[in-house]
């Protein structure tokens, strides 16, 4: 597994570079929490959810939430809204990140394991048609290129094997989901 942490920090601002998967979203949500925690509090996600910029301040009790929506209506936000949960990062992939101050019990935006594998069956279905897709191009290429495999070639593999094994990580994510309740 690839783990990229990057940090600058100047003063009493901090700004990270780490990378997380779709697969694993709580390992992205505790690693906030924590900084929360530990007086580092967010305030700005951009990069497409990979730079995180930190200010210096009180420790706070903040649950964050990674969510994956392709379709979304103004419903979808006013119910999280109203709930009080806040929307953070530059929402410019179909990945929403939301937080919410608490005390006691830890918030959740999914209360069912169902809504849950729902959320991961939707990333499946956008990862499953990429998948399809590399291999419709990689097919074509390959028959209608001389017999030599160049370096396209390689590079289209490795996309294919990539996406390949995304997906197997999300469907073992939902089958440890039906096994057991990951901390709803």
């Amino acid at each position: 597994m690839v783990k990229v942490k990057w940090a600058i920090s100047m003063n009493e601002i901090k700004t990270i570079w780490h990378w997380w998967w779709g697969w694993n979203p709580e390992k992205i949500e505790d690693w906030l929490e924590e900084m929360e925690k530990d007086g580092w509090n967010l305030f700005k996600i951009d990069f497409n959810y990979l730079r995180f910029k930190f200010e210096k301040g009180e420790a706070r009790k903040i649950r964050y939430c990674v969510d994956y929506q392709n379709r979304v209506d103004d419903n979808y936000f006013e119910i999280l809204k109203e709930d009080g949960w806040e929307l953070v990062g530059d929402n410019s992939i179909p990945w929403y990140m939301w937080r919410k101050s608490y005390e006691n019990e830890r918030p959740n935006i999914y209360t069912d394991v169902k809504s849950l594998m729902e959320r991961n069956n939707r990333l499946l279905i956008t990862v499953g048609i990429f998948l399809v897709l590399e291999i419709a191009i990689f097919s074509q290429m390959f028959i209608h290129s001389s017999d030599e495999i160049g370096l396209v070639s390689i590079m289209f593999i490795l996309i294919i094997a990539f996406i390949g094994y995304i997906t197997v990580q999300l469907y073992r994510y939902n089958k440890r989901l039906e096994r057991t309740e990951i901390r709803l």
